[in-house]
């Protein structure tokens, strides 16, 4: 008896051996493989560069990123965890837009193709909204046209991140033409925000808010 248990351990053992030396080798060099080609179609590169133009070195535009990667359920019980977790994992975002610095999201965008309206299509729309809305993070919908939009494209962004740099940018009084000065609200529900102010206060109190993007000559 004890010697068939010893050959039934040897044969085990020479098993596994066999499986972990030859088996496993012959399988990955059987795998071959290839490149899929360019990681966004036609429509999304041409949307890409354009978002790319719109923000400038005011963020960093990534596409595809997957939700997991940038949200997470808010629960810590195990069971209600996996099932959130389960609803977005195999979803991802079209675009964000995040801070250059610490690359946290800013913004998230969605852009519309042109395919029709089906079930799919809707259930995505529907999750996108639930999970920006929940996180916090602000979710932009765009279509192929911002691709030659990049003014209108900025101003939708401009909403959400900052676009100026205040040592570049130079504007002008719309009441009297006088140069127009960046100051920083000290009170009040925009306590901390900055707008621009006519230089010739009191004279003339014409304000406007900080991050308007205008169309470029």
């Amino acid at each position: 008896m004890e010697y068939v248990a010893i050959l039934v351990i040897i044969f085990v053992a020479f098993y596994f051996f066999v499986h972990q030396r030859y088996l496993k080798q012959d399988t990955l060099k059987d795998s071959a493989y290839k490149k899929k080609g360019p990681l966004l179609n036609s429509k999304e590169s041409a949307f890409y560069n354009a978002l790319m133009a719109a923000v400038g070195q005011q963020g960093v535009v990534m596409s595809k990123v997957t939700m997991t990667k940038v949200i997470t359920p808010k629960t810590t019980d195990k069971k209600p965890w996996f099932i959130a977790n389960n609803r977005i994992a195999k979803s991802h975002f079209d675009f964000v837009v995040c801070d250059p610095r610490s690359l946290e999201v800013r913004v998230a965008i969605e852009l519309d193709d042109g395919t029709p309206l089906n079930k799919g299509k809707v259930e995505r729309q529907k999750l996108l909204m639930h999970v920006c809305k929940s996180a916090g993070i602000p979710l932009i919908g765009t279509t192929v046209k911002h691709s030659y939009q990049v003014g209108k494209l900025r101003r939708l962004l401009a909403a959400h991140i900052d676009l100026i740099e205040a040592d570049k940018e130079v504007r002008f009084c719309k009441r009297c033409g006088s140069p127009m000065n960046i100051k920083t609200a000290a009170q009040g529900d925009y306590k901390g925000r900055r707008f621009f102010t006519c230089s010739r206060q009191p004279h003339c109190t014409y304000t406007e808010n900080y991050n308007v993007v205008f169309d470029e000559e």
